[in-house]
C-alpha cells in the first residue's frame, strides 16, 4: 500500500520492505490482498483509536460489509463485546466470526434497541451520524471511517496550521454534536506499517480468519465497472480486480 499518499490501481507498485509482510499461511492471493488495508484499518481502529479493553462494547453499523470481517473477529479477539448490523442475508457469517449480537437493518433499528456502549466504530457514514451519537455512553467514543475528518484528525497527524485551520472547520459539526452528547468524535485514515502488519498476519493464521472475496472479479480496464459494483451493487466481501 502506498506510504504517504493515495495511489491507484496498478500492475507493480515500489515499496519499502519494511511497510510489508508475508501472507499468512492460511490465505491464498485472491483473500489475502482483501485482508490487508482492511486488517490494517481495523487493527489501528482497535488498538490505537479506541484502545479497546476486554469487557468493553463496541458497536458496528455496517458490519456485513469488508471491514466487519476484520474488526469483529480482531474485536473478539481484544475480548469486547461486539454487536453488529448490516444485512440480513449476512446474520449467520457476522456471527460466525465472533459476534455477540446482529442487528438487520432492513428488521429493526439499533437505536431503539441498543444503548451505553462504549465505542461505534462508523462505516455508513454522516447520515447515521445523531444515531451512532444515541447508543453511546458519556465518555465513549465515536470512531469514523466516512463522515469525516475534525481538528483532533489534523492535530494527531500533526498537519501545517492552515490544515489544521481547514479540517477544524469541516468537523466542527461533528465535534459540536458529540460534545453535546458527552462523547469524543474521532476520524481516521489507514496508514502504512509493517510491523502492526506483521502482527496482523499472525493474529489471521491464529484465528484462522479467511476474508470473505465476492464472487464477481473484474479486470484492470473493467475498474470503473469494480467502482461502481463497490459503490452501488452491495458485494458480498472484498472486490477484487485481477491482473
Amino acid at each position: 500500500m502506498p506510504l504517504k499518499k493515495i495511489g491507484a490501481f496498478a500492475e507493480y507498485a515500489a515499496i519499502d520492505s519494511r511497510a510489508l509482510a508475508l501472507l499468512p499461511s492460511n490465505l491464498n492471493l485472491t483473500n489475502g490482498a482483501a485482508a490487508a488495508l482492511t486488517g490494517l484499518t481495523a487493527y489501528q481502529a482497535l488498538s490505537e483509536e479506541l484502545n479497546v479493553q476486554a469487557g468493553e462494547s463496541l458497536f458496528i453499523p455496517g458490519a456485513s460489509g469488508s471491514f466487519g470481517q476484520l474488526a469483529v473477529p480482531l474485536a473478539k479477539k481484544l475480548g469486547a463485546k461486539v454487536i453488529a448490523s448490516g444485512n440480513g442475508a449476512s446474520r449467520q457469517r457476522v456471527l460466525a466470526l465472533g459476534a455477540d449480537q446482529y442487528l438487520d437493518y432492513r428488521q429493526e433499528n439499533y437505536w431503539e434497541k441498543i444503548a451505553q456502549v462504549d465505542y461505534v466504530i462508523d462505516t455508513l457514514g454522516p447520515q447515521e451520524f445523531a444515531h451512532e451519537l444515541s447508543v453511546i455512553k458519556k465518555g465513549g467514543r465515536l470512531l469514523s471511517l466516512r463522515t469525516g475528518p475534525n481538528k483532533l484528525f489534523a492535530q494527531r497527524r500533526d498537519f501545517p496550521n492552515w490544515k489544521k485551520v481547514l479540517f477544524s472547520a469541516a468537523g466542527a459539526k461533528f465535534d459540536r454534536q458529540a460534545k453535546q452528547a458527552g462523547v469524543q468524535y474521532r476520524f481516521m485514515f489507514v496508514r502504512s506499517s509493517g510491523d502492526q502488519l506483521r502482527t496482523l498476519a499472525r493474529i489471521i493464521e491464529e484465528e484462522k480468519i479467511v476474508p470473505q472475496v465476492d464472487p464477481h472479479f473484474f479486470k484492470l480496464e473493467e475498474a470503473d465497472q469494480a467502482l461502481q459494483f463497490v459503490a452501488q451493487g452491495h458485494p458480498q466481501g472484498k472486490v477484487i480486480i485481477k491482473f
